[in-house]
């Protein structure tokens, strides 16, 4: 017994959190504010009420793509809430266990492709749901039972992580005309190594990462096996691995053991046939050479990445570089020697850099002090006389900043989903130009022959590019289901990355012809294109060994006809899922008003959430010393555990016996809500014994010891904790103020 008490204790530390002070995995607080919900059949939309539009429009999307999520698996997604978080610009997505929920960070990414960004997360975070719910069955429904929400996360054992996100990324990519893993950047890391197939030295480093050397993530990895899986053996294996492992989790490989009786392979078989079958592809595709000159060498065991490049006069670039083993720092490079000096270090940037008389501006991601879902887009600029970075006053969600003499302009996100576009002359007054709603900004420049702004737009329509004016935004270019990325303008032309050609290629759009061209040829990927000196173009080029910068000079300008979506070029033919495309999906105002009028919003009162009992377990435990101290000391009893939806609150109560200690009950409640994390703890009960103090007697010669005695020991204590979070670019400090009160 006491062996299977231990392997409970294992149990309950393995769903323990990443946040150490948390008792479960936990993104943390929101900063405090009002929030609503919306119930129906299926989910439950949370959200604060800034973010009503979008939760709506989430919602919408939800229930269009509700019949077809589940394709390929024999059970549809489970009934779960969903939780959005609109102030973290850090675009992300997740579904967890404990308490089970979806989360939404609603800011849409920076380097998005060619899909809303709230269609790519129902499409991909929806499926994950369904993986769960197929997970969740058999055996591991039975532990449920006994184990709460707790006993369901075992199931995830059952599945490996690559290909949960790579079947999570199929989804992606099926519900949409070109979607992510079609994306020729999402294979360019594996073509350029060639020989991924035939190592034979490490697998294991394709599937775990490494600290020595660059290897594609998860998501790139778990994508190529799934869908050369799915063309090879005509179905979703994951179905019957996932409900073999449901069934039979006592078999430790139960992912191996499936695979070997479904379809006689394993993983390491078909991570091989996976990349053979690729390289085979991508060797048959017409060779093609860079047509850009490397301006720069790059060192051969430490991937490196150089990003948007900045011509400096006539003879240095200005770059963002970053490798494996150092931070972010911004680099003059010059041109004649190739050598370079660092300027300045930055933190994570967050948009592309601009530079004007000797100024470079950028943003950077920055936490707030107090909340963890407040993570702010800071505009940031450094004078290159004195390298030293600066903070702007007030420009906490700012994108892509663009100098251009004097006028300086950028993008500005608010929580609600809308953009704006902020243009200041001088220190006159700000200009700003509102964008059409249910558009995504992905990029700004300024073109001089013009005198006109430009942006980057991402709509149900795809991409394109439009124009700003007094009047408003107007198109220039058709939408289109083909990525474009990293504009810039100058001389009457826009420059940017496209992936019309079949590659990442830099292309430009002459605004006196009203054409597109391409401008390079690349062998992997050629991307952010500037405009340089005597009509040349400065860009990055990727090659096994990073990302490297380069000049296309004498360019021979490659027109390109209008199309709606990019060849497809580095992808082998996989066949379509039948299913629905979001990107025909429209969400219109009667759609809407349908919602309001079948599922309305009601008030989703915190304080009457703050407690959800999500897990229990037939023991007795502190959970929170067992994650924070390592010291799960179990008694036979009862324990229930609780976090509310919105991740402020964690609590826990038990009650245990010992033959030493008798009956014990214990409790704890964290809040955090506020930004100071309160909490409260009780102790009753437990054998104590107690001992008098000796007296004398009259005489002053006898002593009377009074007999030992039993009690019962009883505990109550309450603290606050101010942890306080400085983010400052690359220094980052923590400083925690606590105070406290106990009494036993």
């Amino acid at each position: 017994m006491r062996r299977q008490l231990l392997l409970l204790a294992l149990l309950c530390a393995l769903c323990g959190a990443e946040r150490a002070a948390a008792q479960y995995y936990t993104w943390g607080s929101d900063p405090p504010q009002k929030w609503s919900a919306i119930r129906t059949p299926d989910v439950r939309m949370i959200y604060p009420d800034t973010v009503a539009g979008i939760a709506r429009r989430t919602l919408f999307y939800i229930r269009s793509v509700r019949p077809d999520i589940g394709y390929g698996f024999r059970h549809g997604p489970m009934r779960i809430p969903f939780v959005m978080h609109p102030e973290n610009f850090q675009s992300n997505g997740l579904v967890m266990y404990l308490p089970k929920r979806v989360e939404f960070l609603t800011s849409p990414a920076v380097d998005s492709y060619s899909m809303p960004w709230y269609k790519q997360l129902v499409a991909h975070e929806y499926r994950h749901a369904v993986q769960y719910n197929n997970l969740d069955r058999g055996v591991i429904r039975a532990l449920s039972y006994v184990l709460g929400q707790q006993g369901s996360t075992i199931g995830l054992l059952c599945m490996p992580i690559w290909a949960m996100e790579g079947d999570a990324v199929m989804s992606e990519t099926m519900h949409s005309s070109f979607g992510r893993g079609l994306q020729p950047s999402f294979s360019m890391a594996y073509r350029a190594m060639g020989s991924v197939g035939r190592d034979r030295r490490n697998i294991d480093r394709w599937f775990c990462g490494s600290y020595r050397d660059y290897i594609p993530d998860h998501y790139e990895l778990g994508y190529q096996i799934c869908s050369y899986a799915w063309e090879r053996y005509g179905e979703n294996i994951w179905d019957k691995v996932a409900w073999y492992g449901s069934r039979n989790p006592y078999v430790l490989a139960t992912t191996r053991v499936a695979l070997g009786k479904f379809y006689k392979t394993n993983v390491i078989k078909l991570f091989r046939e996976t990349f053979d079958e690729l390289e085979r592809y991508w060797d048959s595709l017409p060779e093609t050479g860079d047509s850009a000159v490397p301006l720069t060498a790059l060192p051969e065991k430490n991937h490196t990445t150089y990003q948007w490049p900045l011509p400096l006069g006539d003879t240095a670039v200005v770059a963002l570089k970053t490798d494996l083993d150092r931070v972010s720092r911004f680099v003059v490079i010059d041109r004649r020697t190739g050598g370079e000096r660092t300027v300045c270090h930055t933190g994570l940037v967050s948009t592309r850099p601009s530079m004007a008389d000797g100024r470079v501006w950028w943003t950077e991601y920055r936490r707030s002090t107090l909340f963890e879902q407040r993570v702010n887009s800071q505009l940031c600029y450094m004078d290159l006389a004195d390298g030293v970075p600066r903070t702007a006053e007030r420009q906490r969600n700012t994108l892509y900043p663009t100098a251009s003499g004097e006028e300086f302009g950028w993008v500005e996100y608010n929580p609600d989903g809308r953009y704006t576009v902020v243009v200041r002359h001088g220190e006159g007054p700000e200009r700003r130009f509102e964008t059409p709603v249910r558009s995504e900004i992905h990029g700004l420049a300024w073109d001089d022959r013009t005198v006109a702004w430009y942006v980057l737009v991402t709509d149900d329509s795809g991409m394109w590019i439009g124009r700003i004016d007094s009047d408003g935004l107007h198109p220039i270019t058709e939408g289109a289901y083909i990525t474009l990325s990293n504009l810039r303008a100058g001389g009457g032309k826009l420059y940017y990355g496209s992936i019309a050609s079949g590659r990442d290629e830099a292309h430009c759009f002459d605004l006196g012809e009203g054409r597109e061209y391409r401008l390079s040829t690349s062998t992997y990927g050629s991307f952010a294109p500037a405009p340089a000196d005597s009509g040349a173009v400065w860009t990055t080029t990727y090659d096994r060994k990073g990302y490297r910068i380069t000049r296309q000079e004498n360019i021979e300008p490659i027109p390109v006809a209008p199309s709606q979506l990019p060849v497809d070029l580095v992808n082998p033919p996989r066949r379509r899922w039948n299913v629905v495309n979001l990107d025909t999906v429209r969400y219109t105002p009667a759609d809407s008003a349908s919602l309001h009028r079948k599922y309305p919003a009601r008030r989703y009162r915190k304080g009457l959430h703050l407690l959800r009992a999500h897990s229990w377990a037939p023991v007795s435990f502190d959970p929170f010393k067992t994650i924070e101290e390592f010291n799960p000391r179990l008694m036979w009893g009862a324990t229930v555990l609780s976090q509310n939806l919105l991740s402020s609150t964690e609590a826990f109560a038990s009650w245990g016996w010992s033959r030493s200690d008798g009956h014990v009950l214990k409790g704890t409640i964290r809040y955090s809500g506020l930004g100071v994390r309160l909490e409260a703890r009780a102790t009753y009960g437990g054998d104590r014994m107690t001992y008098g103090i000796a007296q004398r007697g009259a005489d002053g010669k006898a002593e009377r010891q009074p007999a030992p005695a039993h009690a019962k020991y009883w505990s109550a204590a309450a603290g606050a904790t101010l942890p306080l979070y400085f983010d400052r670019g690359r220094h980052i400090r923590q400083l925690s103020l606590s105070a406290g009160w106990e009494y036993s």
